[in-house]
């Protein structure tokens, strides 16, 4: 195989949204044999550099669920923006009902200002009816939003910049009938793309916009056909990639649906699973989990 992708948060991250020493080093080592490796995340690129850059490691990245792929070097070789007024539609609709969200630009991410009480009344809602709720997981979870760079509080969608690419829009709550009605409002819409990457939230983007998309678009940059790539994900914004790549892995923490449709599962991201996927390919083994280790990743 001659490409590598792979997926980030509940992939290549670990449980502390971290490129563990394993997994960096099982790409260093891909590289060095001659393997291109690229990061596909929903994450805007600005993000996704910096995470990059405390893990050790240096890729080109397909950022926004596939609305942008930037080389190694950080050259901008493509990007898919929304419609403005379709981008503004979407988060007046997520406004209007109370839902925070995060707008990925080239500028970084824009959220509004009172995300995060929402988000508090919707833990403490949470918590108050399910007190077996698991805290520390919940807390993660929302702890993970906050930790972005380029991170821009405004009013209203409004307060974005006119200049500012908009790729992809990141609803999250912790209600599920917000989530509910916000995945079946927004799936029924031909102007939008909806994916999910996390049990609590859904992503807008261009309808032409996918990972498998931006991965094929990679791969013919590259010269290198799409035989000879491998992509690897654990959630359903990975689907497109994993079906278009010539060898799709699913992560072993990875939805059942995800593993479902893969060709190979390997380890989860707690027991370094990209490592071990890259460290089969290298090795010219099937990639697979031995059945006795048992561990649990987000």
């Amino acid at each position: 195989m001659k490409l590598f992708a792979t997926d980030l948060d509940g992939t290549l991250l670990n449980i502390d949204s971290q490129i563990s020493p394993e997994n960096a080093a099982a790409i260093q080592q891909a590289q060095q044999s001659g393997m291109k490796v690229t990061i596909a995340t929903g994450r805007v690129y600005s993000d996704v550099v910096t995470i990059s850059r405390e893990g050790g490691i240096k890729t080109p990245i397909i950022g926004s669920n596939g609305a942008t792929i930037h080389d190694a070097d950080g050259e901008r070789l493509f990007h898919l923006p929304l419609e403005r007024d379709t981008a503004a539609s979407v988060m007046q609709w997520l406004e209007d009902h109370d839902v925070y969200y995060e707008a990925s630009t080239q500028q970084g991410i824009y959220a509004p200002r009172s995300s995060h009480e929402t988000l508090l009344a919707e833990m403490e809602r949470v918590l108050g009816s399910n007190p077996g709720e698991d805290i520390a997981r919940m807390i993660r979870s929302i702890k993970k939003h906050y930790d972005k760079k380029d991170y821009h509080r405004v009013n209203s969608h409004l307060e974005i910049p006119a200049e500012a690419y908009i790729y992809n829009i990141m609803a999250f709550s912790m209600n599920p009938d917000k989530v509910k009605t916000g995945r079946e409002y927004f799936a029924s819409r031909s102007d939008v793309a909806m994916v999910v990457s996390f049990e609590h939230n859904f992503e807008m983007q261009h309808p032409d916009v996918s990972k498998g998309n931006a991965l094929t678009k990679l791969a013919a940059h590259l010269n290198i056909s799409m035989e000879d790539t491998v992509a690897i994900g654990d959630n359903f914004n990975d689907v497109s990639m994993l079906k278009m790549a010539g060898l799709g892995i699913a992560m072993g923490n990875g939805e059942p649906e995800i593993q479902a449709l893969a060709k190979a599962i390997t380890l989860t991201n707690v027991e370094h699973g990209v490592a071990h996927a890259i460290e089969c390919l290298l090795e010219g083994k099937p990639v697979s989990r031995p059945e006795t280790i048992v561990g649990e990743g987000q």
